[in-house]
């Protein structure tokens, strides 16, 4: 961790296609840091206009969304607003040009985002915008890039060779449980266990991860740039 820096303090931001990746993705990232980092959010997409035209769902999400951040005590996120479920509909091109504009304006040297080979189509597409609006120019600040599992894509997509591997783990023994409370609030994205989005499965990825380094509880990520 040491090697990354992300002891000290950083400008981190997280691009998500939909609001809840942020939490099942580095929800205990996020809170173990809040206080020792600056951090900001961003949304593709409103996570819910695939399903449905219905207002008040778009508008039920939206407020889950906001009152996490509210919990959290985060600053207030921004969402593009891109149609849900759609992003392969809309020039890659615009995508990357409204995500370079953030990153100008925040100047962030660490970024998390959605693993490139998630089932879900505007995960993939998150990654590949990400990946290009962070080309590693002169100008650029980002000097860290690392992906991170969403439960019920990630672990649902079947690619050969190109499932997630993670190489870089976070210890959230201390933040699981704020993590598990967050989660609640999108209780409109929560399903019954046995299903991979559920609090039980949550919590058990969580305690696999951990297993894996040595402690109670983890969060995974695949490290795919850092500059030095």
């Amino acid at each position: 961790m040491e090697n990354l820096k992300l002891l000290k303090k950083n400008k981190i931001l997280i691009i998500a296609a939909h609001p809840d990746d942020e939490l099942l993705g580095c929800g205990g990232t996020i809170i173990k840091f809040k206080k020792t980092h600056d951090i900001n959010v961003v949304f593709l997409t409103n996570g819910v206009s695939a399903r449905t035209k219905n207002k008040l769902a778009i508008q039920k999400r939206k407020k889950e969304c906001l009152k996490v951040f509210r919990y959290l005590n985060l600053p207030k996120p921004t969402i593009f607003n891109f149609p849900d479920n759609q992003l392969d509909k809309i020039p890659l091109l615009k995508i990357i040009k409204k995500i370079e504009k953030k990153i100008e304006v925040l100047k962030p040297n660490v970024i998390f985002t959605h693993y490139e080979n998630c089932l879900n189509i505007d995960h993939q597409i998150a990654f590949k915008a990400t990946i290009t609006a962070c080309r590693p120019l002169k100008k650029n600040t980002v000097k860290t890039i690392l992906s991170y599992e969403v439960m019920s894509s990630t672990d649902w997509a079947s690619s050969k060779n190109k499932n997630f591997y993670p190489n870089y783990f976070i210890n959230i023994n201390d933040f699981i449980n704020k993590k598990i409370d967050a989660l609640k609030i999108y209780k409109s994205e929560l399903r019954r266990y046995p299903h991979s989005r559920s609090l039980k499965a949550i919590k058990a990825l969580a305690q696999i991860r951990g297993t894996s380094t040595g402690c109670d509880y983890a969060e995974a990520f695949h490290l795919v740039r850092h500059i030095d």
